[in-house]
């Protein structure tokens, strides 16, 4: 039989979901404790040698935002599938950027249960009907064609000119018009930054507990021939673990159900659209409980380390240095030849963009910042230095990151992001594009709340509830003078941070899956140099993350030299020192004399011209993998272990969170942002 439009989920199929999402929490599991065990390694080494590193010149925010309080509503016409026409409803978005939807505004303000509510997370806003079409036609273009084309009709018939459409691979969409012009741009800058916000909360949550996640989720899909970020890691840790699952069963679904969906052909793809829909609700509610379980796991896997670890520190550190070095002898040459040929030629020209684009961003967040505060100076000034009127202009102040209207001017810049990202050659393919993008407004909005707090911290710390000093004018005007210039050096470490992390992203996976032919299959052979205690499975070493740290930490290297070369540019700075070395003797990148370079290199092309292909890359390894041991006595030598503190910075999310040696490789100077004792996610 066929699957009608009322077709609901059978037992067998919510059996089968569940199964599913079992399937994938087991497979997961076990990187997730590796990856935990490893991070709580790297928290207890910062605990015990604390890096050095400059703080932040902005005091960070500290003002707990309402999550109850409205900041968006108004009557908006949204399309009612079952009933097939436009309904209008009374919409409010609170702080906590959960979309409810009312029949009426008195329904609304007698506080009644909303018809409706939306998470927005991992939703893409789109304003015209022509890519909304395209977005459909792409996800699911079994359906493209009459019965697109005749369902499409039903859209089409919108009351307005001004629609918005809310779509995601597998929640049901929502379709909005909106009643003038003004209001749709209004309503799409506030969906937009809601968005942008429930997208990024995992990334916001500086612990060790989330960079073992992210890291574990990258090892799973590694594992799985899959690198990099993409839109999979939206959202929090239970709607990535949705994600996957769906990743895996979607094309098992299209080939087994969709023949098999019947009706009119105006309804074919809404039925199916909304049996994903109902699959995608019955799997995160799975993961959702599975999560939880975890979640306890951790707890107790955390009391044993803090038993193990802490009392045999030195003896982990000892057996973690052996295999660095024998891992270093054997792989090192390999990963540095593959990022001197492959990766050096596009690092400056990528870096370059990506650069510009950012401090444009933040020179215009800093040319709203000083707009704003000139009008507090105004108001205050209006107001005869009433004490009164400066706690009010500062409240107001105080809302500015949250006004999206007015922080969408900061945010134009970093939407041309994919953009300046397209001209990479295909084998650099890239699918996050929207990861960065919302984490440049990420960092974007957060500068600015510090601003903000800044600003009026000094202001008001400087004034008395009795009143207003004469000298008020000049305080206001100095004060802002101050925080300018604290956002300038924030915005400038912000910048590099950015380039730096972004690069890694773009370039790391690509060396990962090049080498893993050659690599990979050999490091079995390194666990016996692990430490023996590993009776629960609860060890701290594993070959794997040092061989991806050793990877991390040389594509960090040809980074910062890049970045190092891209300083002298007067457009905008970069780079103003180096890191310490952790896996080698090598001088330090700010040093004149220049890093130890391949031997071979000079037998191999290095213009982007030139440059061969993956399976050209494959092959130019093996050539050069004899060499590479023949060499690996000499590599042995010089390669030691350095345990300086300088060397252990922050590492970005889902990279190298597997232990100390690999948590200086984002933030490779001292003008680091990060005050936490554990690597920042990047974010």
């Amino acid at each position: 039989m066929g699957l009608n439009f009322s077709t609901q989920l059978d037992n067998r199929m919510l059996e089968y979901l569940k199964g599913r999402a079992d399937v994938l929490l087991n497979d997961v599991r076990p990187h997730c404790r590796e990856q935990y065990a490893a991070a709580f390694l790297n928290k207890v080494w910062n605990e015990v040698e604390p890096r050095p590193s400059q703080s932040p010149q902005l005091l960070k925010n500290k003002v707990l935002v309402d999550t109850q309080q409205v900041i968006a509503q108004g009557y908006l016409m949204q399309h009612v599938e079952n009933r097939k026409k436009w309904k209008e409803c009374y919409f409010v978005m609170k702080a906590s950027y959960h979309l409810e939807y009312y029949e009426t505004k008195e329904a609304e303000q007698r506080k009644q249960k909303p018809e409706g509510s939306v998470l927005l997370s991992g939703y893409i806003l789109l304003n015209t009907m022509t890519d909304y079409r395209d977005m459909l036609h792409r996800s699911w273009p079994h359906f493209n064609g009459i019965a697109d084309t005749s369902w499409e009709e039903q859209c089409t018939n919108r009351p307005s000119g001004h629609p918005l459409f809310l779509w995601h691979r597998y929640r049901p969409h929502l379709l909005l018009c909106c009643h003038s012009a003004d209001d749709q741009d209004i309503w799409s800058t506030l969906l937009s930054d809601a968005i942008r916000h429930l997208n990024t909360v995992i990334y916001r949550r500086d612990s060790f507990e989330v960079r073992a996640f992210l890291e574990a989720v990258r090892m799973y899909r590694q594992q799985k021939g899959q690198y990099g970020i993409c839109d999979l890691y939206l959202g929090s840790e239970t709607e990535i673990l949705s994600n996957l699952v769906m990743e895996d069963l979607c094309p098992v679904l299209e080939s087994q159900l969709v023949p098999h969906v019947r009706g009119p052909e105006s309804k074919r793809k809404p039925t199916w659209l909304k049996m994903i829909g109902e699959m995608y609700a019955m799997v995160e509610a799975q993961i959702t409980e599975g999560f939880q379980t975890m979640l306890r796991e951790n707890e107790e896997q955390s009391l044993h380390l803090e038993k193990t670890v802490r009392p045999d520190f030195n003896q982990i550190l000892t057996s973690k240095k052996q295999l660095v070095k024998k891992i270093q002898a054997s792989f090192g040459d390999r990963v540095r030849w593959c990022c001197e040929e492959q990766v050096r030629p596009h690092l400056t020209s990528v870096g370059d963009r990506v650069a510009v684009l950012m401090k444009a961003s933040l020179l215009e967040t800093r040319r709203l910042f000083s707009e704003e505060v000139s009008r507090v100076i105004s108001l205050v000034k209006s107001k005869e230095h009433n004490y009164s009127s400066l706690i009010e202009a500062c409240r107001q102040l105080q809302r500015l990151p949250y006004q999206s209207v007015q922080m969408h001017r900061c945010y134009e810049n970093t939407e041309t992001l994919t953009q300046s990202l397209s001209e990479l050659p295909p084998r650099f393919a890239f699918a996050g594009d929207r990861f960065f993008t919302q984490r440049a407004q990420t960092v974007i909005n957060q500068l600015l709340q510090d601003a903000v707090y800044t600003f009026q911290h000094l202001l008001l710390s400087a004034q008395t509830a009795g009143g207003l000093s004469a000298e008020i004018n000049q305080l206001l005007n100095n004060t802002r003078v101050r925080v300018l210039k604290k956002l300038d050096s924030d915005s400038t470490a912000a910048v590099r941070q950015f380039v730096r992390d972004s690069l890694l992203e773009i370039f790391l996976p690509y060396v990962l899956k090049t080498l893993e032919p050659f690599c990979k299959t050999e490091l079995p052979t390194y666990e016996a140099y692990l430490s023996a205690d590993d009776d629960d499975g609860q060890g701290v070493i594993q070959a794997e993350s040092t061989y991806n740290e050793l990877v991390l930490h040389i594509v960090s290297g040809e980074i910062n030299k890049a970045m190092k070369e891209t300083s002298t540019q007067p457009r905008y700075s970069l780079y103003s020192e180096s890191m310490s070395c952790l896996w080698d003797n090598e001088p330090q990148l700010g040093n004149a004399e220049s890093p130890r370079t391949f031997q071979a290199k000079a037998a191999h092309p290095t213009s982007p011209g030139e440059l061969p292909e993956p399976d050209a890359v494959a092959g130019l390894l093996a050539e050069h993998q004899g060499q590479a041991e023949a060499t690996a006595s000499e590599v042995d030598g010089r390669s030691q272990w350095q345990c300086s503190q300088e060397g252990r910075g922050s590492a970005p999310q889902g990279h190298g969170q597997n232990g100390p040696a690999d948590s200086g490789y984002s933030q490779s100077d001292s003008e680091t942002t990060a005050q936490s004792d554990e690597p920042d996610l990047g974010m």
